[in-house]
């Protein structure tokens, strides 16, 4: 499958399937005349699948493993990544490639979005929070001590390439990371995907799930790349969710915390009556059947950790409200009546 994102800083293609990990370089269009690249990845998926993506590429190819997990996406292994790429003599008609999850390619694609003022990157994903969200959409980011993603930039990959079979060895607890963003697609598109969700994730629909969730996103992205308006519905769930990730000193898995949002903000949607009982049933429903569980915070302890969250705009912050599955807005609140909202 072949979904191209026509955004506002230029096309590209998210390309997905069956055995083609091996397959990058041509899929991609990297390293053609004489250009190199650099493969990004951590110690998780080295072992699993960067054989067999060097096996595409030229035998010199350079490869930096950082170690896998949140607490890398950081200034210090940013910088020092961004001096291996001189080191390894990168042009800026060069690449970067980021094999891997969500960290990998949000630490790989900023990586990149600064080095030389900027070179290509293409992101192959191999989790399904990546496939299904982080890999799509151009944001690159490392996290700050204050917050999650506070120093970061919008830049599209030059390609997503997304080999299927690399998400049938995920552990459980990355499984179940994805399934959170997936419930946020769920929720905000309704549909098909809320019926895929509801049913169950099976190897029969998992792709049609993927092509769904990213062609959801093509949509938004397209209209709305840099998140003034549009795209702003993406972060169902996140105000909260990264809150949760600081308070927790990140215990729990990003699509977890996100899954914990979602609750939080449906939740004080029904108790508002802005969502209709059934509505909010068929969301808890969703999020129980995948053992989501709820925050195990204060939601006013929780709160107090907003007050870094980068979506905060002349003292207000963008707080993404459920209407009804498949019908979400974004209503602007301060801080003090975000926690009143929710209380």
């Amino acid at each position: 499958m072949k979904t191209t994102i026509a955004a506002a800083t230029g096309s590209y293609p998210v390309i997905s399937g069956h055995g083609i990990l091996k397959d990058v370089r041509t899929l991609a269009g990297v390293c053609e005349g004489g250009r190199r690249a650099v493969v990004i990845t951590d110690d998780n998926v080295a072992p699993l699948y960067l054989d067999t993506l060097l096996s595409s590429l030229p035998a010199d190819t350079p490869r930096h493993i950082v170690p896998h997990g949140e607490a890398s996406k950081n200034w210090t292994l940013a910088g020092e990544l961004t001096e291996a790429l001189a080191a390894d003599g990168l042009c800026r008609d060069d690449a970067v490639i980021a094999l891997g999850g969500g960290v990998v390619g949000d630490l790989a694609g900023f990586v990149a979005s600064v080095y030389m003022r900027g070179i290509s990157y293409v992101q192959v994903p191999t989790t399904l929070l990546a496939a299904i969200d982080s890999s799509v959409g151009g944001k690159t980011a490392v996290d700050l001590k204050a917050g999650k993603n506070l120093a970061g930039r919008i830049y599209p990959p030059k390609a997503v390439v997304c080999d299927l079979d690399t998400l049938s060895t995920l552990p459980g607890t990355e499984w179940k990371c994805g399934l959170g963003e997936a419930v946020k697609y769920a929720v905000l598109a309704g549909g098909e995907i809320f019926d895929i969700m509801r049913e169950g994730v099976t190897e029969n629909n998992l792709e049609r799930l993927v092509d769904l969730a990213v062609d959801y996103k093509r949509r938004i992205v397209e209209e709305d790349e840099n998140e003034k308006g549009l795209r702003r519905l993406l972060n169902l769930g996140h105000t909260f969710g990264h809150a949760v990730e600081t308070e927790s000193a990140l215990g729990f898995p990003h699509g977890v915390c996100v899954a914990m949002g979602i609750k939080i903000i449906a939740r004080a949607c029904v108790k508002a009556g802005m969502l209709p009982k059934e509505d909010y049933l068929a969301v808890t429903s969703l999020l129980q059947k995948y053992g989501f569980p709820d925050c195990p915070y204060p939601v006013g302890a929780v709160a107090e950790h907003i007050v870094h969250d980068k979506k905060i705009e002349s003292g207000k912050i963008n707080v993404v409200t459920i209407r009804g599955i498949g019908k979400c807005d974004v209503v602007p609140m301060t801080l003090g009546e975000l926690k009143e909202f929710v209380s």
